[in-house]
């Protein structure tokens, strides 16, 4: 349903700071995936157009100007495409997102995230996310059906987005009550990931509340024991903040490549795919964090709340043997 085309056509648009560059050194500059020399080539192959001229490595750009670069052959990687209608009506969209599929293009997807395919599923090219999940993580999400409606709210999804529930299974025994997280996140400088965050000081406030649902110390899948299922309700939303208070409190989440082993997975999927046995100490392929509740207050109606068990088969293997029991505790 969603096949990649074998052809694709990236659309820029050069900003002021590139004016009076050559084209060359604009994308050079900009798209860093190429060197200078392989966009030249590129270029001189025919597969550049620039205001809809075929292109030269020595035109002078300026502000404003379209860039339009075509790839032939193209290929992604894989990501699952399904996903849930949990409420529609002219101006909001509920759906549950499956873990594995980016909401925005990255490096390497640009066809298949998950905007794109719920625009072509739903015929809608104004459909546009209100707030984010991680590639890897699922669960419930709020689109605004149109950019009147995005520009309306986007500023005020808390008044919307009432209370936002997650569950996640973790490493070791999760103690028992609520446990309040409130440690700032920030990333750090020194760090050999850039992007991972840290309890810092100089973090941003962010706040997790935590409870335990069952724990099991028996193995189940891949994910060794002990190990625990447990909420967490998300009052701020920083980056990974669950996934980082959760590593920071000694609990990892179970396949998490960056905040369990000390990102040793994440640095290694870097170079490259991952193994299954890599997977297989990871405990999963996709990290078992899923956003499974959620109180939305759609405009005019009352608060309600929303569900969804979209897990990846994995994580259902886990809740499944341990939700029925915790429900009769």
């Amino acid at each position: 349903m969603h096949e990649v085309p074998q052809t694709m056509f990236f659309e820029s648009v050069v900003r002021n700071e590139q004016r009076g560059m050559t084209l060359e050194d604009e994308l050079a500059l900009r798209f860093t995936y190429h060197s200078k020399e392989e966009w030249r080539r590129k270029i001189q192959s025919g597969l550049v157009t620039l205001n809809g001229v075929l292109a030269t490595p020595e035109m002078i750009v300026q502000p404003k100007d379209k860039v339009v670069y075509r790839v032939d052959n193209y290929t992604e990687p894989k990501v699952p495409t399904h996903f849930e209608i949990l409420y529609r009506d002219d101006d909001f969209l509920i759906v549950s997102k499956p873990a594995g599929i980016p909401i925005h293009h990255t490096g390497r997807i640009f066809y298949n995230t998950f905007t794109g395919v719920v625009r072509r599923t739903l015929k809608n090219e104004e459909l546009s996310p209100m707030h984010r999940l991680d590639r890897d993580t699922g669960g419930i999400m709020i689109f605004a059906e149109n950019s009147d409606t995005l520009k309306r709210f986007e500023k005020s999804l808390e008044y919307i987005l009432l209370r936002k529930i997650y569950l996640a299974v973790v490493r070791g025994k999760f103690p028992d009550g609520e446990i309040v997280c409130e440690e700032p996140l920030a990333e750090d400088p020194t760090s050999d990931i850039r992007i991972k965050m840290f309890p810092r000081k100089n973090g941003k406030p962010c706040k997790t509340v935590f409870r335990k649902v069952a724990e099991s110390t028996e193995k189940i899948g891949e994910v060794e024991a002990p190990f625990s299922l447990v909420e967490a309700e998300l009052f701020t939303g920083r980056k990974h903040q669950i996934r980082a208070h959760l590593s920071h409190l000694g609990f990892p989440i179970v396949g998490d490549k960056l905040y369990d082993f000390d990102g040793k997975y994440y640095k290694k999927l870097v170079q490259g795919p991952l193994s299954e046995e890599d997977f297989r100490i990871l405990g999963a392929h996709t990290q078992m964090l899923f956003a499974y509740k959620a109180l939305i207050r759609i405009p005019g109606k009352e608060p309600e709340w929303f569900t969804s068990e979209q897990f990846t088969g994995e994580m259902a293997q886990v809740v499944k043997a341990l939700l029925p029991a915790s429900r009769d505790a």
